[in-house]
Parts: C-alpha cells; structure tokens; sequence
C-alpha cells in the first residue's frame, strides 16, 4: 500500500489543559494521549493549532510535573535524550494534568494502558463550575429529556392531574359565563329601566335582574367547590410523587457504589432527598392547574376577541411579544441565578451537618465561634444570592406587568369611543359589551402576568429535577450480573495475582497472591497507608478488582451473589457506629429475626452482657445518636455482638479493640478466641499484641505482599515484621519507664 492510501486513525485516550504558552502568555493548550494505528503517541500544543510537541509514548522514560514561583512545568525525561520542558501552567492545572501523568507513568511502569479519571472542576462545554462534589453541569442538560424522565417517572398519577386539569377546565368555562351574565344584565335590564324601558316588554325587570344574579351566584358556587376536588386531587397526586420520589432517591443511595458516595457530602444528599422533591411537588401541584386555566382562557377569549373585535385585538396583544421575548431573554440569566443559589444552599447544608455530627470535637476544642463565622459566612452568602434574585423579580415583575397592562389602557379607550359611536376599531359598543371585553382582557392578561413569574419556579424545579436526575440514572460500580450464583459459603478466600487502585493507574495494592484457609484467623500488618482496609474492602466487595482475581470457596467473587455475600460476612469497624435506639434494636440489626436468647448469648460472647444488664434499663437503654451515651469500649461491645449475632462465615475485625482497656481487651480475645472456631478471620490491628492468636499474618509493604506466614516464622526471617515486633516492644518499654 503506498503512504497515500494509508488510512490514519486517530483515538484520543485521554487529554489535559495547560494555561502558559512557552512566551508566558495565557492560552488554552492541550497534553493528548491519542493511539494510532496501536501506537500510542502524546501530543502537547494549542488548542486548534498543529502541535507543537509530538512523540511515541514507548520512547518516554518518564513524565514529572516541577513546582516553580507561581508556575509549575511539564517535563519529559526520554529513554535515549535529555530532558524536555514540554508546557508550562498555572496551579488550577496542575490536579488534573498530573491525572494525565499517572495515566502514562502506569503504562511505562507496567505496559498497561488504563482510563483516567477525569474529575474536572468545570465544565468541559461551557466552562462553568460544576456543582460542588459532582461532575454534573446544569447548564448543560438536556432539559428537556429531563422533563420527559419526570413525566415517566410520574405517568401513573397523570390521570389524577388530568381530571384535575378537566375540573380546572368546567371551571374555567363557567367562568367565561360571567363577563356575558354582565353584558346581559348591563344592556337588557340596567340601561333600559334607567330611562324608563320594559325590557322585552316585561313591566317588572326585577325577577329576571334576580335571576341572572342567582345564576352569577350558582357559577361562583361551582367554580369553588369544582376548585376544592381539584386541588385534593393534585394535592394527594403530588405529594404522593414527592413521596414515590424520596423511596426511590433513598432506594438509590443505598446502592450507590462507595466511590460514588465518597464524592458527595452527606448535607448534599440529605437536601436531593427532601428540599429537591418537595420543590418538584409543589410545582406540580401549583403550576399544572395555571398551565391548564392560562391555556384554556387564552385559547376561547383569543378567538372571541378575533371573531367579534378584529381590530381590538391587535391592541389587546400588543404587549404578548414583548413580554414574551422579555421572558424568553431572561430565562437563561435567571437559570443561572438560582443554580448558584441551590449551589450555596448546598454548601451551607453540608457545612451545618457537619458542625452538627463533629459537635463533640468542636466543644473539646472551643471552637464555637470559628464554626460560628464559617456557617454565618455561608449562610450570608446564600442569602444575598436569594436576596439579589428576590430584587430582580421585585423590579421585573412590575415592569413586566405595566408592559402588559398598557394593552388594557389601550381597549379601555378605544372602546369608550366605541360606545360613543366614534372609532374605527368596528360597529358601535354597548356599555356591557365594554365591560365584557375589558373582563375577557384581564382574563388574557391574567396568564401572561403569570408567565412572567413562570421562570422563577421552573428554573427551580428543572434545576430539582436534574439533582435528582444526577443520583437516579448513575450506575452503580458494583452491581450482580445476570448468572451470579448463591452457594454456601464456607470461608475459603484466594488472591490471585490481584492488583487494585482506587484510580487503576495509581495501585493501592500490587499483584498480591495468597490463599486463607476455611477457619484460619490471619492478621494484617504494616506501616499506615500500605493497604490494610483496601485489602478487607475487596474481600466485602465494596470495590472490585482491576486485575487478577479474588476467589471465595474457588468462585470469583464477582460471579457470587452480593446478598448471599453480605450475609456470610461480619464486621466490626474501627469506628464504631450504633444506631439512635435501644442497645437490643442495635444488636438485633444484624439479624432481624433473631429470638431474644440469640441476642443474649451474642452479648455475653462479646462480654457485654455484664454491663448492658447494669444500665437502667438493661437492653431497652436508649443509646442515642452514635451511641454517645455509652463508653467507647461499651460501644466497641455491641458492635461486636452485633457481628456475633450475625453468625459469619467470614469475620472482619478492622481494629476491633482498639478502643478497649487492657482488661476489657483480653477478655474480648478470650471472646474472639472461642468465636474464631471454624470461621474465617481476618483482622487489622496496629497493636501487634492484639494479633498474638492469629494462625498466620499478612505483612504489607507499599501495597504489595512482603511477607506471610506464622509468628515464629516471620520473627525468625527477621525482615519487615521483625522490626515492627521490635519497635513495638521498644515503644512498650519506653512507656513503662516514663510511668
């Protein structure tokens, strides 16, 4: 094939932003990671322009990022060559580019070429912040595709909306009776008896005078009972959905990955669940009926106005155009104005639930007024931003609504001379045809008033529903597939050749291989941060591996149903968290339907049974939120009844006597001596002492299995775990002598 029939295709991997061109101006460049033709090629250069730096990734040696004075630089050390100054940039690129550099770094290390996690700050479309902890852009969205999943979401209570749209329209057309009940009265009764006429030849008009009052009167009676069924039904849809809304916002959270959780605060998500849906709710049940009455109003006196009054028509919509491109131009900057306000709203929410969850370590600390000034400081900032959108509205609405009431200056004069026999907008006007036609203009002008005020709510309610939307169409990390199975599980766990990172390009824990046998306890050892809790993680599949695999009893672990796993594994975390309630209820959450005897044995097999029975009142004491009535080791405790009670397979001790005295803490392993009897223990612990009656230990060292094996063996190859063992009793020594 000659070079001009060579088909060249390029596919960009991943890229990343720089900010300083190589004269020091500001501009927008890009570090692109392309392959071609299974070559992989990183190209550095200006956006739009040809690059100005191009090379095969295989003859880089390494990619480095060098911090200077107010800059960093990207620098590329090759195989064969010096080093090169590819780029320059401010700080704001530095996370992001140096994502791009790991994604590389791992393929020259490994020969693996990974995703990177893009996490930008803004959008890559439009350049807007996105929404704190979220890589979601408002402005962005497809609106419309969100509404749509709303109408699904909410199809089985359209037929409530709708017969209360067809209560709203019996109600709407008796009201356009009562302009013409007027006219009625104004022209046949009123005038004539004022200058001594019978209308229609009647000596009394008073009899029909009070029946045309009765009738006036039996439509506004109608008109509001017909109103209060309307309102129940939208009332009752809405608040059911707002309902439906918040089981299936909480029902996803739930199975949310624990990355997708860990990227959110907790004020953030408590706000999508209630604010977001009651915003969505009473939306619906406040703008759907106005979207029927302005509709329905519209349509009828619009083809009156045409049929009767041509000309006055033009005057009456004069204004409609004008308003409407008014609406339509403010739009898209009033969006904005509340994305930021539900944006600063968020931030306040997170900040007062932390204060509130940490409120022990704000009072230790006397740091009040510092959380004071903070939450003051954001909650003063949501309030100008809501203040400023008030102030808008405040000043157009009122012009708005002048622009529109000029139309109704304009029917009001040309039909007074109309009545006076001279214009030119038709035939001459009866007084109570003057008084229907200004009655149908407010009735057109009533809608277009309100359409005025629509953005305000529908940009808080599309801004709601893509919140919601964000959560409900995120696929879970870890979910079963279709031909997961649900075998017994007997405690057998397997790494093969297992490699893991919470980004794949920056390994937590590096080509691991070893087997824990059914019944065996093994202990996990090494410095802080080497990958102890990765390494339980993966065994509770809150993450799935990126390499290798992990195996219960021989089977996968991906291939084995979650729920038949979470039941076959207990936990005791080095955090201990009791739900608000009675200790019983607490330790009861590991298996509902436990009888009353199984939560007693559960208790005294942890040694809890002797102080839980001491308290006022015994197992029913309320422990309140945390547990924060109880004592750290009490706590410790019913945690660890609670895993008793659940009856593992697999038991997970994740420095579960770490907050125990040394009392409480060698009964506790008497208690987990017993409990460890034909079941699979896995236990972290940085006080070696705590791990005296493991069967075997894992020694971790930057991620990666350095030693394993018994006690005795690992003292007697004295390597990493020897040192630990020998720092450990250097450290016990030294305690004992400051004593």
């Amino acid at each position: 094939m000659s070079e001009k029939d060579t088909v060249v295709t390029d596919e960009i991997l991943c890229r990343s932003e720089y900010d300083i061109d190589e004269n020091g101006n500001i501009c927008t460049g890009k570090t692109t990671l392309i392959r071609r033709n299974g070559i992989y090629y990183m190209e550095v250069g200006k956006e739009g322009e040809t690059p100005n730096f191009s090379c095969e990734v295989d003859s880089l040696k390494r990619l480095s990022i060098v911090s200077n004075i107010g800059c960093a630089t990207l620098e590329a050390d090759f195989k064969d060559g010096p080093s090169v100054r590819l780029c320059r940039m401010t700080q704001s690129c530095v996370k992001p580019l140096s994502e791009f550099i790991k994604v590389i770094n791992y393929y020259l290390e490994t020969g693996e070429m990974t995703e990177m996690k893009e996490e930008h700050s803004h959008c890559p479309k439009c350049g807007k912040p996105f929404v704190a902890n979220t890589q979601f852009c408002i402005n962005c969205a497809d609106k419309g595709s969100i509404v749509k999943k709303f109408i699904v979401l909410g199809k089985r209570y359209i037929p409530s909306f709708l017969l209360a749209g067809l209560l709203v329209l019996v109600c709407n057309m008796a009201n356009l009776m009562i302009p013409v009940i007027n006219r009625i009265l104004v022209d046949d009764y009123l005038f004539p008896a004022s200058e001594g006429q019978a209308p229609w030849g009647e000596a009394n008009p008073y009899l029909a005078i009070v029946g045309l009052v009765l009738a006036m009167f039996a439509i506004y009676v109608l008109i509001r009972v017909v109103n209060i069924f309307a309102a129940r039904l939208r009332n009752k849809a809405g608040t059911s959905f707002m309902n439906e809304l918040r089981t299936k916002m909480y029902e996803k959270i739930q199975f949310l990955s624990m990355s997708s959780i860990s990227r959110r605060t907790t004020g953030d998500l408590i706000k999508r669940v209630t604010e977001d849906t009651s915003v969505i709710s009473d939306f619906l049940k406040a703008e759907t009926a106005q979207i029927i009455e302005v509709g329905v109003i519209f349509i009828c006196v619009s083809v009156y106005f045409i049929v009767t009054r041509p000309i006055l028509a033009l005057f009456v919509f004069l204004p409609v155009p004008i308003t409407m491109f008014a609406i339509s131009r403010f739009w898209k900057f009033i969006h904005r104005k509340y994305e930021r306000q539900w944006i600063l709203g968020s931030r306040a929410n997170g900040i007062l639930h932390d204060i509130i969850k940490g409120i022990r370590v704000v009072k230790v600390f006397g740091t009040e007024e510092k959380e004071i000034k903070k939450y003051d400081y954001a909650a003063e900032k949501q309030a100008e931003i809501s203040a400023q959108n008030e102030e808008i509205w405040a000043i157009l609405f009122p012009i708005l609504g002048f622009v529109v009431g000029l139309g109704e200056f304009l029917v009001l004069y040309f039909g007074a001379w109309a009545v006076l026999g001279e214009s030119f907008v038709g035939p001459p006007m009866t007084v109570g045809e003057l008084t229907q036609i200004i009655s149908y203009t407010g009735y057109i002008y009533g809608p277009l008033r309100w359409m005025t005020n629509l953005p305000r709510s529908l940009a808080n309610a599309v801004t709601s529903m893509a919140k919601l939307t964000e959560i409900l169409d995120e696929e879970p990390d870890i979910k079963d597939h279709e031909n997961v199975v649900s075998p017994v599980i007997h405690g057998d766990i397997e790494f093969k050749n297992v490699t893991f990172g919470y980004k794949s390009y920056e390994p937590v824990l590096k080509n691991i291989s070893l087997k824990i046998n059914q019944g065996e306890m093994v202990g996990i050892v090494g410095h802080s941060g080497v990958g102890k809790s990765t390494f339980i993680n993966l065994v509770m599949r809150l993450y799935d591996v990126n390499s290798g695999s992990l195996m219960i009893d021989g089977t996968d672990i991906r291939d084995i149903e979650k729920q038949t796993l979470n039941t076959s594994i207990g936990i005791v975390f080095q955090e201990t968290f009791l739900f608000a309630g009675s200790i019983y209820e607490n330790i009861l959450y590991a298996r509902p339907d436990a009888p009353p005897e199984d939560v007693f044995a559960a208790a005294k097999i942890a040694n809890a049974h002797d102080f839980i029975i001491k308290l006022p009142d015994a197992y029913n004491t309320v422990v309140g939120e945390h547990g924060y009535s109880l004592s750290g080791g009490e706590r410790q405790r019913i945690a660890i009844a609670r895993a008793v009670l659940r009856d593992p397979k697999i038991l997970i001790l994740d420095e579960a006597t770490a907050s125990l005295d040394t009392e409480t803490e060698r009964k506790i392993q008497e208690a987990l001596q017993r409990l460890t009897k034909g079941r699979t223990t896995i236990a972290i612990a940085h006080r070696l002492s705590t791990l005296r009656n493991a069967d075997r230990l894992i020694v971790l060292e930057k991620g990666e299995l350095a030693e394993f094996g018994t006690h005795e063996e690992l003292l007697k190859n004295k390597g990493i775990y020897y040192n630990l063992v020998m720092a450990h009793r250097q450290t016990t020594k030294m305690a004992k002598v400051n004593k």
